[in-house]
C-alpha cells in the first residue's frame, strides 16, 4: 500500500469531510480548527512527531508535536 492516497481516495475522503461539516453547520474557522486537531491527534496516535503533507505547486501542511506529548 502506498504511503499517499490516490487522487480518487483523497477526493472521497474530502467529500466525506465536506458532508459531515455541512451536516454539523460548521463555520470555516471551526472546520480548520477541527482539521488541525484531527491532524495533531492522528500524528500522536501513530507516534509521528513531525508530519508534512505536500501538494506540488499548491502548498504544504506540517504538524509538529511537542516533546511533552505523551509524557506523564
Amino acid at each position: 500500500m502506498s504511503e499517499q492516497l490516490s487522487d480518487e481516495q483523497s477526493q472521497q475522503l474530502m467529500d466525506a469531510i465536506i458532508i459531515s461539516c455541512e451536516e454539523m453547520a460548521l463555520t470555516p474557522e471551526q472546520i480548520l480548527d477541527g482539521l488541525g486537531r484531527a491532524m495533531l491527534s492522528a500524528a500522536a496516535t501513530f507516534e509521528k512527531s513531525n508530519v508534512t503533507v505536500s501538494i506540488e505547486n499548491f502548498g504544504q501542511c506540517t504538524v509538529s508535536l511537542s516533546s511533552a506529548v505523551g509524557e506523564n
